[in-house]
């Protein structure tokens, strides 16, 4: 409801072009107040660094304020429309490139407060841009578990298992009471980050099972099925679409700093953030993968290639201020069905922004399931030659040793969850050796293999 009344205001203020008359104010119900602004915040702070892309830079105030002189808001000189008022802040999108510097300035008379009082002074952040940034400044955690999968590279591969649903190691458990061995990594998915409460049902604050993984020496990785509220007004969904149990909502909003749509991207932002620096305040590194599969437009993100994109920056930009240096990024690829493999190029963000490229592969309805995951292995070692490779995700793909003599030599492999298996460790089903995605059999040759990398064989990367 603020966000909503906010853009009625920035309507009313884009309309008149100028200072709000008196009787505009009251005709609106906003009580005259001229207490002198004060500036709280900016981002990026003054003479940082930004990475290449779109950059939201924030001005914050210590109350709500309204846009006066659209004109007198300029970016290196030049005055721009990629700026809105949301509450207390000003936003601005920049598009940055390499090697350039910023100055983004709200002169004197460019704003007012809701109440009226109209700024007397200049609001200047400087900033510079550049290509990516060092190693050196993640935490030692994250810079010793990104030397140690390029030390491993190509020569061992990762073993690693999918949380069932959401917050918890069941499939790592069920792994290590078939094989006596736990994988090597544990992801879990912030799927249900809407419901996320003290004391609910689903608690992402309760970091205790990841921190225990963590001492035993496993890997932890994050990913995100970002839901949203469903058309019906009830439910949450990724899915795109006007059906009730589907979502309307528009990643292109992220491109509209005065929308709702984007006021909900960033809020859901700033709140996985918290939780991950749950994770780093805890001197855990997480493997994160956020956006995946973008590019088979089957989730709400996916709907347009350049929003997408711009999503990602803006994440990542946003984790950055927040502190968040403890991630490993990951995008994976994918294509809508009976396109080309050459189509997920597009929602590809840039390198600066990646870490590792990966590729989801389910290998039940393939004719030939080798051939496939060698393709798509092949098509990421083509386009990202300086990038680490990875299979994120995968279900009935063939024997980890045959795909690695065929030429694909992951970094890591993740089989996704059996929801009826592994959901209750204490029910009969899971001593079951059945799996839907792999089952006792195909972990027990994996676990022998000796380019498989199990919990108990990773160092210490404290």
């Amino acid at each position: 409801m603020k966000h909503t009344m906010l853009n009625l205001l920035l309507v009313l203020s884009s309309l008149l072009f100028g200072a709000c008359a008196d009787d505009d104010l009251k005709r609106y119900g906003v009580v005259e107040d001229q207490t002198p602004l004060a500036q709280t915040s900016v981002y990026p702070s003054a003479n940082g660094n930004v990475l290449p892309g779109t950059v939201v830079v924030r001005f914050g105030f210590g109350q709500d304020i309204w846009l006066r002189d659209k004109s007198k808001i300029t970016v290196n000189g030049t005055a721009t429309n990629a700026v809105a008022a949301i509450g207390d802040e000003v936003l601005l999108n920049v598009d940055a490139s390499t090697g350039n510097d910023y100055e983004v300035r709200l002169a004197a008379g460019a704003i007012q407060s809701v109440g009226g009082y109209v700024s007397t002074e200049d609001y200047v952040v400087t900033f510079s841009c550049r290509t990516e940034v060092p190693v050196t400044e993640l935490t030692p955690e994250a810079a010793n578990l990104m030397a140690y999968l390029e030390g491993i590279n190509g020569k061992q591969i990762l073993s690693g298992a999918m949380a069932n649903v959401s917050w918890n190691t069941n499939e790592a458990y069920w792994v290590y009471t078939k094989t006596g061995k736990y994988p090597a990594i544990n992801c879990v998915d912030y799927i249900h980050l809407y419901a996320s409460e003290p004391g609910s049902w689903i608690d992402y604050s309760q970091t205790a099972f990841l921190e225990d993984w963590w001492n035993q020496n496993g890997i932890v990785s994050a990913m995100w099925h970002w839901n949203m509220p469903a058309n019906d007004g009830t439910n949450h969904t990724t899915s795109p679409g006007t059906e009730p149990g589907q979502t309307s909502f528009d990643v292109r909003k992220i491109n509209d700093p005065a929308s709702d749509e984007y006021a909900q991207m960033m809020a859901d932002i700033d709140r996985v953030a918290d939780y991950l620096l749950l994770l780093k305040d805890k001197n855990i590194p997480v493997i994160w993968r956020p956006l995946h599969e973008a590019g088979g437009k089957w989730f709400w993100w996916g709907m347009d290639a350049e929003s997408c994109k711009t999503l990602w920056r803006i994440m990542y930009n946003r984790f950055q201020e927040k502190g968040l240096n403890n991630l490993i990024w990951v995008w994976t690829a994918a294509v809508a069905w009976n396109e080309e493999l050459s189509e997920s190029l597009n929602w590809y963000p840039g390198d600066a922004y990646v870490d590792v490229v990966g590729y989801d592969i389910y290998g039940d309805d393939m004719e030939d399931p080798l051939a496939t995951c060698v393709d798509y292995y092949d098509f990421l070692k083509e386009n990202w030659p300086d990038k680490l490779v990875a299979l994120t995700e995968c279900g009935d793909v063939p024997q980890i040793a045959e795909q690695w003599e065929a030429g694909a030599q992951w970094l890591w492999f993740i089989p996704w969850y059996d929801y009826d298996r592994t959901n209750d460790i204490s029910a009969p089903a899971f001593a079951e050796d059945g799996h839907i995605h792999a089952d006792a059999a195909w972990w027990q040759a994996v676990v022998e293999d000796e380019r498989v990398i199990t919990r108990d064989e990773v160092p210490s990367l404290k």
